[in-house]
Parts: C-alpha cells; sequence; structure tokens
C-alpha cells in the first residue's frame, strides 16, 4: 500500500464516522515517535497490559502520560487537503497537565485533520489492553487557536479506538457530548464510557485488545489549532 493510500483510507474512513457509530480502522501512516521519554527500542508484549481480575471501583490504569507510562508509544496524523494542509502529532515537553509533557496535534486547513497514537508503538502485533475490568476511558484535553473561527468546529472532534486482535475499530464519540465547552484553551477532563465505544458499527471492537487512541477533527473553512492531550487513563467508577 502507497503512503498515499495510506492518508486516504485515513480519512476517509473517520470522516464516515465521526459522531455516529464507527468506521472501518485506519492504517498507521507517518509513523513518530513518541519524543525523548519514549524508549529506544518497541515496546515489550504486555507492557500495559490491564490485569486479569475485574479492577476494584476507583481503580485507575494510566496508559500514557507522557512522563513515563506508554514511553514505547508512537503515532501517526493526517489530513486531506494536501494543497493547503498540515499536521504533525508529537510529545511535547512543557505543555502537559501540571507543566508535564503532553501529546500535541497541530493541525492548519480544512477538511480532515487527525492522528493515531499506539501505546505499544504497533509491536509486538497482537500487543493489547485488556479494557473489560475498567469502565471509563478518561483524558485530558486542551485546545488553543487565536480565534473561535481558527480552532476546530467542537461538534466535530471525535475519538474512536484501535484494537489489534481484529483490526476493528470501535464507535466514534464526540467529545462535546462528554465535556462541554472543552475548546476554551483550558484543561478539561474526558470521560468516555467504555461500553459505548461497542455501540453501533463499533459492535465488533476487540475490547481485550484496545492498543490506538484516535483523535479526528473535520471542518469546512480552515483552521489553525493545537489539541493537547494527556493522562489517558482507564478507570473503574
Amino acid at each position: 500500500m502507497t503512503p498515499n493510500s495510506q492518508y486516504a483510507y485515513a480519512w476517509l474512513a473517520v470522516l464516515a464516522c465521526v459522531g455516529t457509530a464507527g468506521c472501518l480502522c485506519p492504517p498507521c501512516p507517518g509513523a513518530v515517535a513518541a519524543g525523548p521519554a519514549a524508549a529506544a527500542a518497541p515496546a515489550a508484549a504486555g507492557t500495559n497490559a490491564a490485569p486479569a481480575a475485574p479492577a476494584a471501583a476507583g481503580s485507575r490504569l494510566v496508559l500514557w502520560d507522557g512522563d513515563g507510562a506508554g514511553g514505547g508509544a508512537q503515532g501517526w496524523d493526517a489530513c486531506d487537503q494536501k494543497a493547503t494542509c498540515k499536521v504533525k502529532v508529537g510529545a511535547d515537553s512543557g505543555s502537559g497537565l501540571n507543566g508535564g509533557t503532553a501529546l500535541k496535534l497541530h493541525g492548519e486547513g480544512p477538511g480532515y485533520i487527525g492522528m493515531g497514537w499506539n501505546l505499544f508503538g504497533w509491536y509486538p502485533e497482537n500487543a493489547g489492553v485488556d479494557m473489560t475490568p475498567y469502565s471509563h476511558l478518561t483524558f485530558q484535553i486542551r485546545v488553543e487557536a487565536k480565534s473561535a473561527e481558527a480552532a476546530p468546529d467542537p461538534g466535530s472532534v471525535g475519538v474512536l479506538l484501535g484494537c489489534s486482535r481484529n483490526k476493528k475499530d470501535s464507535a466514534t464519540l464526540p467529545v462535546e457530548r462528554y465535556a462541554k465547552g472543552f475548546q476554551d484553551g483550558k484543561w478539561h477532563k474526558v470521560e468516555l464510557p467504555i461500553s459505548a465505544f461497542t455501540k453501533g458499527g463499533g459492535a465488533q471492537f476487540d475490547l481485550q485488545s484496545f492498543w490506538e487512541f484516535r483523535l479526528a477533527t473535520w471542518s469546512g473553512t480552515a483552521r489553525n489549532f493545537d489539541i493537547y492531550i494527556d493522562d489517558i487513563v482507564l478507570e473503574k467508577q
């Protein structure tokens, strides 16, 4: 598969499902290292594996925080308006929650802009986290733009997940539904019920082999923004 066709599959798949039930799994174009905190070698099998026993209420499993957890993660980024769009994802020191390292997605242009962050760096191919002992996937999000017109359309920002076992994607969940006003430049905690990821078109998503966090946006007019993600965590609430 050529790089161009990889990008095309990525944005077509996500555009088909932002705010709806689910979509096909995008490939991983343009792999980007996690930054200085990333491990020099691919993550070992089971690095982020969840415990086999059900998690106790109030328990947390930190998947990625930019400051230790998920150090072997790698990402891809893509946009569809090649003549006018720019996109880059990577770990960004100093911009995270409490001054730590955050995951930064920079996007410019109209149309689809998105990214994926593979918690295992795609190795081994059967790596994954068992989500079933937990009730929610949570993360922190912050949006920066010079104006409301330059920020992504908040209704278009969606999160979907990838799994390693059958390569089926989850349903896409709109961030705005779970964190009203998240585009105000401040940090917001987003709490996504794990059960929602297997609704509709996400019915075949394998909750026991979650390995990639994805964020997708779409705008009809040109935008210029930064989206920061921190503390990707599984919680039993």
